[in-house]
């Protein structure tokens, strides 16, 4: 895979073959992120497809592990959606009942399994734009698996101007429990973010059959 020249809004744009992919990238601030989302949209992305860091709120997961979010929580009381809406990006009130796309989420799953890799569905929640906030007991009977910093508002926003999103991710830090007393955790640069990066380049290169489930 090979590097392109950096092209606004974009952090990097990288080429696969035929394929671009261009990369929102962490560094980028808020209001260049969700540009770069509803740029995505207007040249024709398939998809939005995240990779991200977080934290354990719940014993069944420990650092290392694989997870797959399947709907949210937002705790913060924003959105990226707050002010006049453009109805050429997309409606007022979005449906955000089902925010996560099925097809690439399927995709996932079949990627993982032919990898060997446990992928473990999760509800993602967040407290606060700036940092991951406490864990509370009441995140964890709400239904709420991990937490971290950022994802919502791309997500949110992706939904708002119609493009299909998967959000992927490792968790960095795992909750302590009676069987494990201390937290777990793992570097945020490791070989496991490297088996995040396969599984992400394999349900790349496969996504022409994700009509097929």
């Amino acid at each position: 895979m090979d590097a392109r020249q950096s092209w606004a809004p974009f952090e990097t744009v990288y080429q696969a073959g035929q394929v671009l992919l261009p990369s929102l990238g962490s560094g980028l601030d808020l209001e260049r992120r969700i540009d770069a989302v509803r740029v995505l949209r207007v040249l024709g992305a398939e998809g939005l497809l995240i990779a991200f860091g977080c934290y354990a709120l719940t014993g069944r997961l420990q650092a290392g592990s694989f997870v797959l979010i399947d709907d949210h929580v937002n705790c913060t009381g924003e959105s990226p959606l707050r002010g006049p809406n453009d109805e050429r990006l997309g409606p007022r009130y979005p449906d955000m009942s089902a925010p996560y796309d099925a097809r690439w989420a399927y995709r996932l799953k079949q990627g993982a399994a032919s990898m060997g890799l446990d992928l473990h569905s999760a509800v993602y929640g967040r407290v606060g734009r700036n940092g991951t906030g406490e864990s509370d007991a009441s995140w964890v009977q709400a239904g709420i698996d991990v937490t971290g910093d950022g994802l919502l508002d791309e997500v949110i926003a992706a939904v708002h101007c119609g493009l299909p999103v998967a959000a992927v991710g490792v968790v960095e830090k795992g909750w302590p429990d009676d069987e494990n007393p201390l937290c777990s955790s793992v570097p945020a640069r490791s070989e496991v973010y490297g088996r995040l990066a396969e599984l992400i380049n394999q349900c790349l290169l496969c996504r022409g059959g994700m009509d097929d489930g």
